[in-house]
């Protein structure tokens, strides 16, 4: 079997209302969808990461710089395929788009290889386990939601069935947050007016329900520190991304001083890098970004990296249902998995893409699909209708 062509689809998903993390904010979802074709009439689907920027400037390095370098391969071959496409873009990136890219390839040449071998492919990682717990990944800023908007909107979570939630913090003007150089930077919220939010959601869910926050890496280190302190009171599970990414030894003091788990960091790549995170005791989970990391040979590498340092591995997981799906797969491959994150917000490109959208059972779990690769369905009609032209 030999590598054919490779194409990206480009999908956006307009929001009515725009919604805003501790730093961002989002009008739109966007995804950029990666197929990889063979001689053999098997597609791969992938998804390269496209946050803080145009999905054409990643679609550009995927078409015009990767593709032709694999041309020809045998997707198989993943590990050098993998090392080819970072190491003949050393001095173009080592790191940001160019490794999104690769991540986006990567993942594709893996579903590949489960159509062809007829195998899921949590099963060719490791097939530890068939289903995961899910959070429900919401409580999102919004101008039109204050605390007992969000409170609701949380507790209907767990009436839907999920056992653990998470929600957003750090939309704060404190020292060192980059928000003041941010669209709509006006839009802010006072620490204790957070610490409101948070205390609301927790009433709302009651004390069985794990509660998560995320701050986006926006606080500095003594802000973390002084919220990461109170949301212990309120018995919060994880705080995820509370300092910048590059900042290791505050996310090591948090480690060493809060009772809530460290999750992150999302904005990191490479296991070259998570490697440090992990040695510095900077984080309790560990969180990569499949389509943002380095993709599936990458992050398989950075979660067996975490399991001989005793620390969950929970994949961040926010864009359409092929990232959903990549993602589940690598959880129940690991016999250290952590929680899988499950998009709460409206998203046409997680929930009408494919033919059979990823559904929490009553228990709170998700079930790993059982057909070849990624085991994904897509519906192309619904994609043209997403498509960017």
């Amino acid at each position: 079997m030999r590598i054919t062509a490779v194409k990206c689809l480009q999908l956006k998903f307009p929001y009515e209302q725009p919604i805003y993390d501790a730093l961002f904010k989002a009008g739109h979802r966007q995804a950029l969808l990666v197929e990889v074709h063979t001689d053999e009439g098997i597609c791969g689907i992938g998804e390269a990461a496209s946050f803080g920027g145009p999905m054409s400037s990643t679609a550009e390095v995927i078409e015009n710089e990767l593709a032709p370098r694999i041309i020809g391969e045998d997707p198989f071959c993943v590990e050098r395929i993998w090392r080819k496409l970072y190491y003949r873009s050393w001095q173009h990136g080592r790191g940001g788009i160019v490794v999104c890219a690769i991540s986006g390839l990567d993942i594709a040449l893996w579903d590949i290889i489960g159509q062809k071998t007829n195998t899921p492919l949590y099963k060719l990682l490791g097939g530890y386990t068939d289903k995961v717990t899910a959070y429900a990944s919401g409580g999102f800023y919004r101008r039109d939601k204050g605390t007992k908007q969000i409170a609701q909107e949380m507790k209907l979570y767990v009436e839907q069935g999920f056992k653990a939630v998470k929600m957003k913090v750090g939309r704060n003007k404190t020292a060192m947050n980059p928000l003041e150089v941010m669209p709509d930077n006006d839009f802010t919220y006072s620490l204790a007016e957070d610490l409101e939010r948070v205390a609301a959601v927790r009433e709302a869910i009651g004390p069985d329900i794990k509660l998560l926050v995320d701050a986006n890496a926006a606080w500095d280190q003594q802000t973390a520190l002084k919220m990461g302190k109170e949301f212990d009171k309120l018995d919060v599970y994880l705080i995820e991304e509370p300092v910048c990414t590059d900042n290791h030894s505050a996310s090591n003091l948090l480690v060493r001083n809060i009772m809530a788990k460290i999750g992150g960091y999302e904005t990191e790549q490479l296991s070259f890098n998570f490697d440090q995170l992990i040695k510095n005791e900077s984080v309790d989970v560990v969180q990569p970004d499949l389509s943002w990391a380095g993709g599936i040979t990458e992050c398989r590498k950075i979660a067996n990296m975490a399991y001989v340092s005793h620390k969950e591995f929970a994949p961040h997981c926010f864009s359409s249902a092929v990232l959903l799906a990549a993602s589940l797969h690598m959880l129940c491959a690991v016999p250290n998995a952590g929680l899988l994150e499950f998009d709460r917000n409206p998203n046409g490109l997680r929930e009408e893409i494919v033919k059979k959208p990823l559904r929490i059972d009553e228990e709170g779990c998700v079930s790993v699909s059982q057909e070849p690769g990624l085991g994904l369905e897509l519906d192309y009609d619904k994609i043209e209708k997403y498509l960017e032209k």
